[in-house]
This record gives C-alpha cells, sequence and structure tokens, in this order.
C-alpha cells in the first residue's frame, strides 16, 4: 500500500486544527478515521446511513446501483477514500467524501437518499449538491495551497453529485450548474455520474 496519494498534498500539515489529522502519526494511522483504501478492478462507493459515512464496498448487496458510485479502476492504483463529511467538517456543510489516486482527486455528494419528489425538491437537491462540493473543493484547495500544494495541477479535480438514476435528470439543469462550477472553480468539471473510471 502506497501512502502517496495522501502523503503528496500534504493533507496532515494542510489540516492541522484538525483533531483527526493530528492523530496521524505513522502512515497507517490515515486509515484508522480519515480514509479506507483499495486496489481493485471494480469497486463501489456508498453513503451508509447506518455508518454515518460514505464507504467502499465491493457488492452493493441490495443498495442498489442507484445509490452507488461505482468506481473502474483498470490498473488496479492505489486508492483511498477519504472521510470528509461529518469528520473534519460540520455533517452536512460540505461534500461527503473524495476519492483519491496518484492522479488525482474526485470529490463526491451523494444525493440518492434525498427526497427528489417534485420539480423544486429537485432543484434543490441538484443546487445542495453543487454548493457543497464548491465548498469542499474551495477549502481543500485554500488549504492545500497554503501548505505549498497547487491542487489543480497536483491532483487534477472533479466533482460527482452522485443522484438516484430513478430521479428525473434535468440536463439543461445540470448542464447549467456544470457551466456555473466550472466558472467558480476555474476549470474543475462537475459530473452528474454514477460511475467513474480511474
Amino acid at each position: 500500500m502506497n501512502f502517496n496519494p495522501i502523503k503528496r498534498l500534504r493533507l496532515k500539515a494542510a489540516y492541522e486544527d484538525a483533531k483527526a489529522f493530528a492523530d496521524v502519526v505513522r502512515d497507517e494511522d490515515f486509515l484508522v478515521e480519515l480514509f479506507e483504501w483499495s486496489e481493485r478492478g471494480t469497486i463501489f462507493i456508498v453513503d451508509d446511513a447506518e455508518a454515518g459515512f460514505s464507504r467502499f464496498v465491493t457488492d452493493t448487496n441490495g443498495l442498489g446501483f442507484d445509490k452507488a458510485l461505482k468506481v473502474v479502476n483498470r490498473d488496479h492504483k492505489d486508492m483511498f477514500l477519504w472521510h470528509i463529511d461529518g469528520l473534519i467538517y460540520k455533517k452536512d456543510s460540505k461534500c461527503d467524501c473524495a476519492l483519491l489516486t496518484d492522479e488525482s482527486i474526485r470529490f463526491i455528494e451523494f444525493k440518492s437518499n434525498a427526497a427528489n419528489k417534485t420539480r423544486e425538491a429537485i432543484i434543490e437537491n441538484y443546487d445542495k449538491a453543487k454548493n457543497q462540493l464548491k465548498l469542499t473543493f474551495d477549502d481543500v484547495n485554500e488549504r492545500c495551497r497554503k501548505v505549498g500544494i497547487d491542487l489543480k495541477t497536483s491532483a487534477r479535480p472533479r466533482a460527482y453529485a452522485v443522484f438516484n438514476r430513478t430521479v428525473p435528470s434535468l440536463n439543461a439543469y445540470q448542464k447549467k450548474l456544470a457551466a456555473q462550477f466550472l466558472l467558480e472553480t476555474d476549470g474543475v468539471s462537475l459530473e452528474f455520474k454514477n460511475e467513474t473510471i480511474i
């Protein structure tokens, strides 16, 4: 297991004010609360309401693919799932998690359990997902910058809003939000997908 995806972003230094990172002494300590690791060819990320955080699972076991982000890891690279929401930030203030590899960071917000019964509720959840992803990106980007890391050149950030596939996609609205996100983050893409390829 190579911890370089975490160490190259200098996250321990960037989060020196966060208790969870302060407890990290050895590389393996990153995995106690902050991260999960996998090198599987295909794995899923789910927002586990029972556990209270997002996690890797090898099978959705009845959760359904609708409520998961499928990660296709063709070269079996080291991947780290960073538990963000409720661990280092106040619950529901930032996105749920981020997926780190040696080349990239993907910020992920799940809205697959949200009430999406009316057009107004769907639009509200699209907006909320975009805002949580932007707030997280902005904060992580600024923290990394303060410790000498340019997140955009060293980690090629992307953002994913994961919705249950039964939710009407409102493609025009998604495109509008993706364009706003691209402008507001100076080039970071926002995708409304349930799959990513590493």
